[in-house]
Parts: structure tokens; C-alpha cells; sequence
């Protein structure tokens, strides 16, 4: 599945950073490009066209760098967080394969908690593997061999920085600790796992596209605790609010998000979005759920408070992935 990804995944935070200013970002596949939003009124503020599909992206904790994966380019676009304006980008041997396309597939994209080195997924590679970045030095420094097939997406978790990585044809969640770039746990997940959300409790929510399932893992030992079924039915996206309160999973087959108590781990509400939802992303204070409506051409935006859709911002063409920027 073609998609991109903008995460701002944090562990508890005060009150004053909980009110953080942010704005939504929609990556619509067709017309190649990233719009930045206005969450209030669903204006587009900025906008980005790539050479070619942004699949996935991560905003630098301070909100002032954005880099997007470009699997067919292949490279990684740096751009700058205010503007959207291209400011470099990351080109490697490692990006380029066998394929006819000549492309590894740069896929899945993610960032330290404070932003010194950046990991990319390598979906196609020869050798499947995970690409690892110095944003300080702005080279890469190593690609991490991995012998398994199937990710597509990956996430690191805020405070501890391990990186998790779903592999959906190999049904096994990688975790990798990125202080020493090694493996540290392979764990066995049925269901084609994909999607990866944090709660601040230490919870690690994984979204399976095979059946719809969510599987909870304990990330103190790495090793699921809970498996939620019954969610709906497709391909989809995770995501758990900041303040530990709610988790979203979504399901391309029966069009719609299932907005989960993440305390309880039961089904608050099932709303009806349309075709195609895609990333779920929630607002710093979680009052707010964003869901990328690819076939819809929409932003749908939830409250949490009354479980109802309150707006829906038309946005490009085919808004699969995003997420939002978070500024200090």
C-alpha cells in the first residue's frame, strides 16, 4: 500500500506542552504532494510536491525539519518546517536495488526522541534492512541487515528510543535498540501487523492489516499482553493519544475508526468516516482525531468528547498518510 506517515509520538508531558501549537499534514498519493493544514478552519497553509510519492515523514521534536521518504526516488526530502521548502536530501547506495526501478524502497521513516538520528526502512532492498542517518553530520552512518520480509512502517518509541518494526508477510514485530542499532527482541504477532502507536504507560498498540486485530505489547519485556478482536475489517493505521486516554484504529473494509478506551482496552465508539481511511493522528491534547480519508479526498476530524465527526477538510487528491507538526 502506497502511504506516508508524519508521527509526533511523546511520553507524558505537562500541562503547558500539551497546549503546543500544531497544524495537520496530508499526503495525498496522485498529486505527489504534503499539505500542511490549519487544524481550526482545514486551510492549507503550505505545500510540498515531491518528485515522486512521499510514502512517510517525521518532523523533528522542535518542528523546524520535516523529512518524507520518497521510495521511488529513491532518496529521503529534508524540508523546512515553516515553509515546506525543499533544504536537502539524503541519497545513498543503500536506497538503490536489483529491481527494475533500481529502488530499495526507502519507506518508513523515524526519529530519536531528541532528533540526532534518523531510521528508514528499507521495503525492497536486496537486503531488507533499516537505513540509519546522523542529523547532525547529515551522513548516514550504517544499515542495519535484516533478514526478514514485510515492513512497511516503523515507529520509535519516545523516551526509551527503541524502534519497532511490524513485518506484515512475516507476522513478527522487530525491536531494535537504537542506541546500539542491534536487535534486541523479535516477537511473533499472526494477522499481518503494520501500524505502531505509544501510550505513556509503556503500551506499544500494533494494527494488524491481515484480520483488524490490535495487539498490545508490554514494552518492559516485549511481549504481548493483549489482543483486541472484533475492531472492523481491513487495512489500516494506529495511533494513541499523548495523554494515555485513547487509541484509534482504523479498517479499509468497513470505512471506519474504532476509538478505544486505552485504560480499559474496550471499544468506546466505531465511527462511520467513508472510504479509505488511512493514518490517525491525534491532537497534542487529545480532544482532537484526525483520520486521512484517501478515497474520500478528506481529513475527517473527530471529537473525542462527543465521539462524532465534526469536520471533514477536503484536501488534494488521495490523502493516505500524515499526521501533525508540533511547535514549541
Amino acid at each position: 500500500m502506497r502511504s506516508a506517515l508524519l508521527t509526533v509520538c511523546m511520553l507524558a508531558l505537562p500541562a503547558s506542552a500539551i497546549a503546543q501549537r500544531h497544524t495537520i499534514v496530508a499526503l495525498s498519493h496522485s498529486d505527489h504532494t504534503a499539505y500542511e493544514l490549519d487544524p481550526a478552519t482545514g486551510k492549507v497553509l503550505h505545500q510540498f510536491t515531491a518528485a515522486e510519492q512521499p510514502h512517510e515523514g517525521v518532523a523533528s521534536p522542535d518542528g523546524k525539519t520535516f523529512y518524507a521518504a520518497v521510495p521511488n526516488g529513491p532518496h529521503v526530502v529534508i524540508l523546512d518546517g515553516a515553509t515546506f521548502k525543499e533544504i536537502g536530501r539524503i541519497e545513498s547506495g543503500f536506497f538503490k536495488s536489483s529491481r527494475p526501478n533500481g529502488s530499495a524502497s526507502p519507506h518508513g521513516i523515524a526519529l530519536t526522541t531528541d532528533g540526532s538520528k534518523l531510521y528508514v526502512g528499507l521495503e525492497n532492498a536486496d537486503v531488507p534492512g533499516i537505513v540509519v542517518y546522523d542529523t547532525k553530520t547529515n551522513k548516514v552512518i550504517r544499515k542495519i541487515d535484516i533478514m526478514l520480509r514485510g515492513g512497511h512502517f516503523l515507529a520509535i518509541q519516545p523516551g526509551t528510543d527503541k524502534l519497532y518494526y511490524p513485518m506484515r508477510e512475516d507476522n513478527r514485530v522487530l525491536v531494535i535498540d537504537t542506541k546500539t542499532d542491534v536487535v534486541s527482541k523479535i516477537i511473533t504477532i499472526a494477522g499481518g501487523p503494520v501500524g505502531v502507536g505509544f501510550a505513556p504507560n509503556g503500551d506499544v498498540w500494533i494494527h494488524n492489516d491481515g484480520d483488524g486485530t490490535v495487539h498490545v505489547i508490554d514494552s518492559k519485556k516485549d511481549e504481548v499482553v493483549q489482543v483486541l478482536k472484533n475492531l472492523g475489517e481491513g487495512a489500516g493505521r494506529m495511533a494513541v493519544s499523548r495523554d494515555g486516554k485513547w487509541a484509534a484504529s482504523t479498517h479499509g473494509t468497513t470505512q471506519d475508526v474504532a476509538l478505544i478506551n486505552a485504560v480499559t482496552k474496550e471499544v468506546a465508539a466505531t465511527i462511520k468516516i467513508g472510504r479509505g481511511p488511512g493514518f490517525p493522528v491525534f491532537s497534542p491534547d487529545g480532544t482532537k482525531l484526525y483520520v486521512m480519508n484517501s478515497d474520500e479526498g478528506n481529513v475527517v476530524v473527530i471529537d473525542t468528547k462527543t465521539m462524532a465527526v465534526e469536520a471533514q477538510y477536503k484536501v488534494g487528491v488521495n490523502p493516505f498518510g500524515g499526521g501533525i507538526i508540533v511547535r514549541k
